[in-house]
C-alpha cells in the first residue's frame, strides 16, 4: 500500500474485482483471506472511525473491511498484504501502549485520536507508518465509494452527467467538435 497504491486501484481489474466483491454482515466475526478474525475488527473500527455513520451507513456498516481484505488478496503483492497487516498491527500496539487497551475496546474519540496520530507521526508512529495507513485509508474510501450506497447516497450519482440529449437540429449546436488541440 505505498504510493502507487491509489494507481492499483484503477489500473488493470481493480475496479471490476471491487465491483464483483459481495459484502457480508459476518465478515468481522470471521478470519478474512488474509486478515485474523482480531485484525478483521480493528478494520472494521478503522473503517468506522474514517467514515462513520450519518445520513448513510458507516463504511464499517457496508462491510468495507471485508472488501478491503478480498482486494488486498486479489489485487495487490504480498509485500503489499503484508503492509496491510503491519498497519493495523501498529495500529492496535501504540493503543495499547498509550491507552493500555486495544484499538478496538477504546472509545470512538479515543480511536479518532490514535487514526490522527498516525497520520501526524504522533504517539510513536513514523512516516513508514503514516504512509501505510494512508494507503489503508485510500482503500476505506474506494471501498466506500464503490458500493451501491457509497455511490448512489453519499455521491450525486448521475448516469449520463447533463443529461443526453439525441435527437438536436445541427443549426442549435453551430459546428461540431474536433481534435485540433491535440495536433
Amino acid at each position: 500500500m505505498s504510493g502507487s497504491a491509489v494507481a492499483q486501484l484503477t489500473a488493470g481489474n481493480a475496479l471490476a474485482v471491487a465491483l464483483s466483491y459481495e459484502s457480508r454482515k459476518d465478515s468481522v466475526a470471521k478470519a478474512g483471506k488474509l486478515f485474523s478474525q482480531y485484525q478483521m475488527e480493528i478494520l472494521a473500527d478503522v473503517c468506522n472511525v474514517i467514515l462513520p455513520k450519518t445520513n448513510t451507513p458507516s463504511a464499517a456498516e457496508l462491510d468495507v473491511h471485508g472488501f478491503i481484505d478480498h482486494q488486498l488478496v486479489s489485487c495487490y503483492s504480498k509485500a503489499q498484504q503484508a503492509q496491510g497487516k503491519v498497519i493495523l498491527n501498529r495500529i492496535d500496539q501504540l493503543s495499547q501502549t498509550h491507552f493500555s487497551m486495544a484499538f478496538s475496546q477504546l472509545s470512538f474519540e479515543q480511536q479518532t485520536q490514535v487514526l490522527i496520530a498516525a497520520e501526524q507521526q504522533d504517539l510513536g508512529f513514523t512516516a513508514n507508518d503514516e504512509k501505510l495507513f494512508k494507503g489503508l485509508k485510500s482503500l476505506v474510501v474506494f471501498g466506500f465509494f464503490t458500493t451501491e450506497i457509497g455511490a448512489t447516497q453519499a455521491l450525486s450519482y448521475q448516469a449520463v452527467p447533463g443529461g443526453f440529449k439525441g435527437s438536436i437540429p445541427y443549426d442549435s449546436v453551430g459546428k461540431s467538435y474536433g481534435s485540433l488541440a491535440y495536433y
